[in-house]
């Protein structure tokens, strides 16, 4: 469980401020990365999203932008997987791989995910994947997040704040980023790039749409405080804290961090300072003081960028990265600083 139950009235642990882990330094190659999401290996000049920067440092390390005949033999040799076609498609950035990817596997959890994510995809079939999704994943909380985003933009909002409750009771989260890094650095690496670029394209190159969507949708659930009851203004908080705190637990990026704290800060939006928060045991100025507390860690913690990465040595940049996958990116900065300063 998480959040709050409203029907005993209680504050659930998932809300507890305290039991979250420590938070990531904010690089500027991370802020990049919110930009470049759609970005590809092949980018040149013409690009409104090009960094001379990164190009310059995925030369360095061997990165080599892969063409469709590179891919299509990638697939090949991978009996036509379908993380290898989604891999493709995400390398290329062309979403017909992901219904190619469905079209192998009608009950692929990845492929449905991406194509209910995907601008391509009409709006009347997207709710559908979703549902799909969380068929085949019903214990993964972000289907929910994700169904639940696309019928509060259909105008359902009552139905995206049922589909949210619901995912109270959802103990699992796979917003498939550490999965598609991994396929996405074979895929590179099996087309010519080597072991060091792909790891480091694969990890800051992958897209994570979900959390704009989830963003959005604890504005919306936010938005229904003002002109409800007490008791249902509480159950929204509860809900918007929840998202906030699952968000900021399970994913290992800086910017899952941020999304989560920002829902966890506008869950205190309009509470009086002795209020008792929807976080467990706090008060609103004690929580408030705590996420604040934690944005302040990302403000000053040292920033790593592009120049940083083209004079360290590859070995030392491939146990930064599997670092940044097992423990989370804080963790994996922090360690790599250490270093750095020795």
């Amino acid at each position: 469980m998480r959040g709050t139950n409203s029907n005993k009235n209680e504050t659930n642990k998932g809300n507890s401020i305290a039991s979250q882990k420590s938070l990531s330094s904010l690089t500027s190659k991370k802020r990049q990365k919110k930009k470049n999401k759609e970005s590809t290996p092949d980018q040149d000049s013409l690009d409104p999203y090009f960094d001379p920067e990164m190009k310059k440092l995925m030369d360095q390390l061997g990165v080599r932008a892969p063409s469709r005949d590179a891919l299509e033999n990638y697939i090949t040799k991978n009996d036509n997987d379908v993380e290898a076609i989604i891999a493709a498609g995400i390398i290329l950035n062309d979403s017909s791989y992901y219904i190619r990817a469905l079209e192998n596997n009608p009950t692929d959890a990845h492929a449905l995910y991406l194509l209910a994510l995907n601008g391509s995809t009409e709006e009347s079939i997207k709710i559908d994947l979703a549902k799909k999704l969380l068929k085949e994943q019903p214990n993964n909380v972000i289907g929910s997040y994700l169904l639940a985003s696309l019928q509060a933009e259909s105008g359902n909002t009552d139905e995206s704040i049922n589909t949210l409750l619901g995912s109270f009771n959802q103990k699992g989260y796979e917003d498939f980023y550490n999965q598609t890094s991994l396929k996405v650095e074979d895929a590179l690496r099996g087309t010519g790039s080597s072991k060091t670029g792909s790891t480091l394209y694969s990890l800051w190159n992958v897209p994570v749409p979900i959390l704009s969507k989830i963003n959005k949708t604890t504005k919306t659930v936010m938005a229904l405080v003002p002109e409800s009851n007490p008791e249902r203004a509480h159950e929204l908080r509860s809900l918007t804290a929840s998202i906030g705190t699952e968000i900021v637990n399970e994913g290992n990026l800086i910017i899952h961090e941020l999304v989560g704290i920002s829902a966890q800060m506008m869950s205190l939006k309009g509470m009086e300072d002795n209020d008792l928060s929807p976080f467990e045991s706090l008060s609103v100025k004690e929580a408030r003081e705590s996420l604040a507390e934690r944005k302040s860690l990302i403000r000053n913690l040292n920033i790593l960028n592009p120049k940083d990465f083209i004079t360290m040595d590859a070995t030392l940049i491939e146990s930064y990265m599997n670092r940044v996958r097992t423990v989370g990116e804080y963790k994996a900065t922090r360690w790599l600083n250490q270093r750095s300063n020795q």
